[in-house]
């Protein structure tokens, strides 16, 4: 009885929730195209759950229609909603959708306009080299067609950028050249007042960032980050725009920070986080708790400090948000509790600000670079290192000494005499590689000088195949990348079933080993002819024959002649020097 009710009510709450769906699809019937299109954009931002139930349906009616440009727009206006919920892949997909579309109708304008959206989803996620590529190209783009509004745009995201990754300068010609033309009238400030509140903002904040890095100029800088700070606080106000307001609060208590007023900081961070508690900008909270922590750190009030610290953290942890500013949590959650002398926990943050580093891409390494020297990690390095070894042993110092240093005596006569030995090993596998690599050239030679071909087969799609991969050898494209087998398929016109068949039947080789011999071959060649590639490190080497690490091509040259590329070029260079002063 007790199994029959569960069914029952089971089946009517399956029932309700189908039912709900129903009626939610049947309710959206009513609207318009156009009427979705407007309920999208009011509720994108404020409401981006609601947006997205509207902009699925108005992306499927359009797209059913078959108007470019609606479709186009529908795609855009999509990503956007999906970027607004956080949903990274979903929004790439949409605006590569629209992108498509734009290029489908050769449509110039749209297509720069959906590589601008996914500029800033990239922004929105750290990727700050693709977010950067994007911009730029749809700038060259928008220069040319003279759209003053989109190219200010553009460049005040460029800016934004610029300013995380310590281009500071860069950044500040941008927000500078949108300010000026609103001073100038070129934009209407009225119509146009939260693109000018932006900017003042954008401009206050370079100055404020700016001014850790040229210190005779530190003063100037700091001074005019307060003038244009106080403009954007004071229109703000005037306007009631009190998002604006908390924004321009925080900056001005970040200033005072840096001019070392520590009160006023406080007191402008405080009415800071009230009022952004009372709009329930929460995300902005982790930069007000950073500072107001580093307010502490700085006075070396470490236990005040640390709460806000911890606070921050959380934020960063729950919302996994990331950035420079959110990066300097760790450093100075480390250093507070190296000061506390807590080496466990300050070791796990220490670790932590590692890691955040290694996940950094190129641009963003100068960051952390500014943030070593900023509080001068190597001597913190130092000092943790310090803190832990005598906590773990301090009693046995001088016998660790004297076990080490009997270990290292015995080291380095295992080491002198393992070096010796395999010098000479390597001596003897170098002679070798040198005697197969003439025989190869020879035999090559002899092949070339054939004119008719000695080899016949009569299966004509594996004939083509093999006709395919002699030019493709010939080209030397196995000295690319992304030399995959199906990128070699493409190239010759074949399937990658095919291909691999036919390596395994006619060269004995599985396509990577295929690939590598390739290499390999070209580079026991190159190295032995080309002086100035000898020259270049093992790095360098690596990625022009189209390994993706040093340590992948040394280990298959390794595999291959049983020796390293360093030994191989040292003694090609030894044997050059010898044969030339004979």
């Amino acid at each position: 009885m007790k199994r029959l009710y569960f069914v029952f009510v089971f089946s009517l709450f399956s029932f309700y929730i189908y039912a709900q769906q129903q009626l939610k699809k049947d309710s959206l019937q009513q609207f318009s195209t156009d009427s979705l299109y407007k309920l999208v954009r009011s509720n994108r931002y404020k409401n981006p759950l609601r947006a997205k139930t509207y902009v699925l349906s108005y992306y499927k009616r359009v797209r059913d229609q078959g108007n470019y440009a609606k479709a186009f727009n529908a795609a855009c206006i999509t990503s956007v909603v999906y970027n607004t919920l956080g949903q990274k892949d979903s929004a790439h997909f949409y605006v590569d959708e629209a992108a498509q579309i734009a290029l489908q109708a050769n449509d110039e304008k749209k297509y720069y306009s959906s590589l601008n959206i996914k500029g800033s989803i990239c922004f929105s996620y750290d990727d700050f080299a693709n977010a950067l590529s994007n911009y730029k190209q749809a700038y060259v783009y928008f220069e040319k067609e003279n759209n003053i509004n989109k190219l200010a745009q553009i460049r005040h995201n460029m800016a934004l950028i610029e300013n995380q990754i310590g281009r500071r300068k860069q950044a500040l010609l941008k927000v500078k050249e949108n300010l000026r033309l609103y001073d100038e009238g070129v934009f209407d400030k009225k119509k146009r007042l939260a693109g000018y509140l932006n900017t003042l903002l954008s401009v206050s904040n370079v100055y404020t960032t700016i001014a850790d890095d040229y210190t005779e100029e530190r003063t100037q800088y700091l001074d005019s980050a307060m003038s244009y700070n106080k403009l954007g606080l004071d229109k703000s106000f005037e306007i009631n725009n009190l998002e604006m307001y908390s924004f321009f609060l925080t900056v001005q208590g970040i200033i005072f920070q840096k001019r070392g007023n520590f009160s006023k900081a406080f007191k402008d961070l405080d009415d800071a986080e009230k009022l952004i508690l009372k709009l329930g900008l929460n995300n902005q909270l982790s930069i007000v708790y950073l500072h107001k922590g580093k307010n502490y750190f700085i006075q070396n009030e470490i236990d005040e400090a640390l709460p806000y610290l911890l606070k921050t953290d959380s934020i960063i942890t729950k919302d996994n948000t990331y950035s420079q500013n959110l990066q300097e949590t760790y450093i100075l959650l480390a250093q507070s509790y190296e000061k506390k002398e807590d080496v466990k926990t300050a070791s796990k943050y220490w670790n932590i600000f590692q890691k955040k580093t290694k996940e950094n891409d190129k641009l963003m390494r100068q960051v952390s670079e500014e943030l070593y020297k900023k509080y001068d990690v190597p001597s913190f390095i130092k000092r943790i290192e310090l803190l832990q070894k005598e906590a773990e042993d301090k009693q046995f110092l001088s016998t660790l000494f004297i076990n080490i240093s009997i270990v290292l005596v015995l080291l380095f006569i295992a080491g002198f005499w393992y070096y010796k030995n395999r010098e000479r090993t390597f001596k003897k596998r170098f002679d070798i590689v040198l005697n197969e690599l003439k025989a190869i050239e020879k035999s090559q030679k002899r092949v070339e000088s054939k004119t008719a071909q000695t080899y016949v087969i009569t299966d004509e799609n594996i004939q083509k195949i093999l006709d395919g991969l002699e030019k493709f050898e010939k080209k030397e494209q196995f000295l690319q990348k992304k030399c995959t087998l199906n990128y070699v398929a493409k190239k010759i016109n074949t399937n990658s079933t095919y291909l691999s068949k036919t390596l395994q039947s006619h060269k004995q080789k599985k396509f990577v080993q295929y690939i590598t011999d390739l290499r390999l071959e070209y580079a026991l060649k190159r190295l032995k002819n080309d002086t100035k590639f000898r020259t270049y490190d093992i790095k360098s080497i690596a990625s022009e024959l189209g390994f993706n690490t040093a340590e992948s091509f040394s280990k298959a040259f390794k595999k291959r002649t049983g020796i390293y590329p360093s030994f191989y070029i040292k003694n090609l260079n030894k044997l050059s020097t010898d044969q030339g002063n004979s």
